[in-house]
């Protein structure tokens, strides 16, 4: 469980002032955002310029094509992508950042998710390395970072990474806690103090598109070490249970409401945990064992 302390995320990368600059297409991680800011923009250049005389320039007959993506309401195609971007005359590397941005946003695969963020960072690192923000994710590349995070807050810690090493389970060299430490203080997620390594209050704030494909080796990582619990610990020392459960599409949602409340129950316990001298990883799994959607998908089964 990823503590919502420490990290947040950025729905849309708000740019409340950039009306006033040419809206950096390499800042961006949702294109519908780049789009509505750069036609606010341009507006504000040229009250000619709107919605509809772009979608015109771009060949469209609907004259809300362009809202209704904005919006969020219509997806682009490459093609269309590619016309409106011929229209708002975005080339070069620009338009292959935004083309692969579309394609970005609009994939429910994350593998293919993961392969367009890589695109990105690539291009935005030929562009202009001073954008490269990879680094607020890597907190989330390794399971240890945030308990290092939270072994600095322990009663009896000590700063030394040989004993950070020996106390967390599985054990990390030594110098992986040293690259953690690093890491974390570059990050303003702890800081040093008269010598001594301390919790800052500080919030990391990632964009959602990004987050969810870091996070998702995050909670891979934690769910092996789940799986490893099993051998690793005691009964005493650990809790794994199961449930399967038959229950209606309107009680799935009902369940990830009580789980969301439930985890918000366990933080508040946590804050108010007196001498609280233990780390523990809480991981929650909710998923499928038959196909959801099951008519539509056992027809394509059927005439595979």
């Amino acid at each position: 469980m990823i503590s919502q302390s420490v990290i947040v995320y950025n729905l849309g990368m708000e740019k409340a002032d950039q009306y006033n600059n040419t809206p950096n297409i390499f800042e961006y991680y949702d294109y519908r955002l780049f789009l509505r800011d750069l036609v606010e923009y341009e507006r504000k250049r040229n009250p000619v310029f709107s919605n509809r005389y772009i979608v015109r320039r771009a060949g469209f007959k609907s004259p809300t094509a362009l809202k209704h993506v904005i919006d969020g309401k219509r997806n682009l195609s490459l093609e269309s992508a590619n016309k409106f971007a011929s229209a708002l005359k975005i080339e070069g590397i620009k338009r292959h950042y935004f083309l692969t941005l579309v394609l970005f946003n609009q994939t429910e695969s994350l593998a293919e998710r993961e392969k367009y963020l890589k695109e990105l960072v690539e291009l935005k690192r030929s562009e202009n390395p001073s954008l490269l923000d990879e680094g607020k994710y890597d907190v989330l590349s390794k399971w240890y970072h945030l308990a290092i995070r939270e072994i600095v807050d322990l009663p009896d810690f000590k700063n030394s990474v040989k004993w950070i090493s020996r106390i967390l389970t599985p054990q990390i060299t030594m110098q992986d806690v040293a690259d953690s430490l690093d890491l974390l203080k570059k990050l303003g997620l702890i800081q040093k103090k008269e010598g001594r390594y301390q919790q800052s209050e500080n919030i990391l704030e990632t964009d959602e598109r990004v987050r969810s494909v870091k996070v998702a080796e995050y909670h891979r990582q934690m769910i092996q070490l789940g799986a490893e619990s099993i051998t690793r610990f005691p009964g005493n020392e650990r809790d794994i249970s199961g449930t399967t459960l038959r229950i209606s599409r309107e009680d799935v949602q009902n369940v990830k409401i009580l789980l969301k409340e439930f985890r918000k129950k366990l933080l508040n316990l946590a804050v108010n945990s007196a001498n609280a001298d233990q780390i523990y990883q809480l991981n929650f799994q909710f998923f499928p064992l038959v196909i959801p959607d099951r008519k539509a998908r056992i027809a394509e089964r059927e005439e595979m």
